[in-house]
């Protein structure tokens, strides 16, 4: 179950354009833990030989700062690519 507070950033119906949609819509001053090389990797989409090793770094790797509130978020992809806030509590009871 995803936990509360979590945004839903992209649905899952973008597919395997989800990477390259998150390069080109996020605002880039809000992100850390990531480099050039993943940007230019992610924005020129899934046929990119190092499209999904980047996707994979930035899913582990990027942070995201909420320009209004402060909050840091990390992501989470389940098909929808989620941010969940860092210090967020998982309930893996879904009952």
């Amino acid at each position: 179950m995803i936990p509360d507070g979590s945004i839903l950033y992209a649905d899952g119906a973008r597919g395997q354009y989800i990477p390259q949609h998150f390069a080109e819509s996020v605002v880039r001053e809000t992100v850390t833990g990531l480099n050039d090389e993943h940007w230019k990797d992610l924005e020129a989409g899934p046929e990119h030989e190092w499209y999904w090793e980047s996707w994979n770094d930035v899913l582990n790797r990027a942070e995201i700062t909420h320009p209004d509130t402060g909050e840091v978020y990390t992501l989470y992809q389940d098909d929808d690519l989620w941010l969940v806030p860092i210090n967020a509590e998982w309930d893996d009871d879904e009952n």
